[in-house]
């Protein structure tokens, strides 16, 4: 069994070195709106509905409650947005289609104690082919932030229902912008910054969670993040990212959750989390994204035909963290969506392996921009695929 889970392990770290080859993208500002395809087709829900070997990425503690395992995935992102940006009749559209694993692979070392590794990745970005505006020497407005997060973790189960857990970070990012256009020293002028190119930063940071379950039908669930602090994007920390000193830091985050076995059949889940954009240097820039803390609700059932079917649907909603006196400075991260619909089900192959497939839809939304970014507008509509393969040993 343990040559069997070191070939899963290079496996599953192989899928997230491939995943920061693509520019990820995302719905709750960097983040996808779940991590594993069964949680996020239960919109997302799963601080306390541990289901396969990437539950450390939503709450450490899980691990203990998942059977020795693996599991692979991927989620395939397709995203429409567009802009009215600052000049009337100066339109420019997006459309971004990216791919990129996920997944986990865990042991139970003991009855009491678990080890395990989750991937995540996520980020954000749009290419618009063409200049935002038409200033001179101006490149092509794009910009890709792609994250990976390999969560190395342990849970002590002291009990029967209940785990602790405890996980490190571990963050690699790279980020590239091109065509970012500023004021000039002239009054009324505008001019272009310089591309630095792709560049990458890591950065370590970590994570904690518990699991009690009072009853054999109700679980309850605390999940915390500390914030990554990540090293320097060589580069830009000469103009766009001059108030952070180049630092682009992973936001720390903390949620409850609870999951209830209604029926033999049916499961419902519920999760509050958290996610602290505002407290990052980089976003409280006076004339950089300046997003805010973002509180994400989300809900989800699951609802077992037979033993071999399973049918999930869910729902999320959240505090969109751009404000709309923010439009203009947010066209390159245009992650403007404050509720998704979701839907998936299960496929058991056997006793020790099932297959999982998860769909969300973020319709379309429109921001209009106010105060100082007046005239200007973004709008976008996003769709998700996931799959996964859970085998257990």
């Amino acid at each position: 069994m343990k040559t069997k889970l070191q070939q899963m392990f290079r496996v599953v770290c192989a899928a997230g070195l491939l995943a920061s080859c693509e520019q990820a993208s995302a719905v709750n500002g960097a983040q996808p709106g779940g991590h594993g395809a069964a949680n996020a087709a239960m919109g997302g829900a799963a601080i306390a509905l541990p289901l396969d070997a990437e539950a450390a990425a939503n709450n450490p503690a899980g691990l203990a409650f998942v059977p020795t395992s693996m599991a692979l995935g991927l989620q395939v992102f397709h995203g429409d947005s567009s802009s009215q940006y600052v000049m009337p009749g100066n339109e420019l559209h997006n459309r971004t289609t990216t791919a990129g694993p996920e997944g986990g692979v865990n042991w139970h070392a003991s009855p009491d104690w678990t080890l395990g590794l989750s991937i995540d990745f996520g980020g954000a970005g749009a290419d618009y082919k063409q200049p935002a505006l038409p200033v001179p020497g101006a490149s092509n407005a794009r910009e890709s932030l792609a994250l990976v997060e390999f969560i190395p973790t342990v849970a002590w189960r002291p009990r029967e229902n209940l785990a602790f857990g405890l996980a490190l970070n571990l963050a690699h990012e790279w980020f590239e912008t091109q065509g970012v256009i500023v004021p000039a020293p002239v009054p009324g002028g505008l001019m272009p910054l310089p591309d630095h190119g792709r560049q990458q930063a890591s950065g370590v940071g970590v994570r904690a969670g518990l699991l009690w379950k009072p009853t054999s039908e109700l679980s309850l669930g605390l999940n915390l993040k500390s914030r990554t602090h990540m090293s320097r994007l060589a580069g830009y920390g000469q103009d766009v990212l001059a108030y952070s000193d180049g630092h682009l830091d992973v936001p720390s985050e903390y949620g409850v959750g609870a999951a209830w076995q209604a029926t033999s059949t049916l499961t419902v889940a519920a999760d509050w989390l958290q996610v602290n954009w505002g407290e990052i240097k980089a976003m409280k820039d006076p004339n950089g994204f300046r997003w805010r803390n973002q509180p994400i609700e989300r809900l989800g059932v699951a609802w077992a035909l037979d033993r071999m079917w399973t049918l999930r649907a869910g729902y999320s909603r959240s505090r969109r963290q751009i404000s709309s006196d923010r439009t203009v400075q947010n066209l390159f991260v245009p992650s403007i969506h404050d509720q998704a619909f979701t839907a998936g089900l299960s496929r058991q192959l056997g006793r020790t392996s099932s297959l999982n497939l998860g769909y969300e839809f973020n319709p379309r939304t429109t921001v209009e921009g106010t105060g100082a970014s007046t005239g200007t507008s973004l709008t976008s509509k996003v769709q998700m695929l996931m799959l996964s393969y859970q085998h257990d040993f």
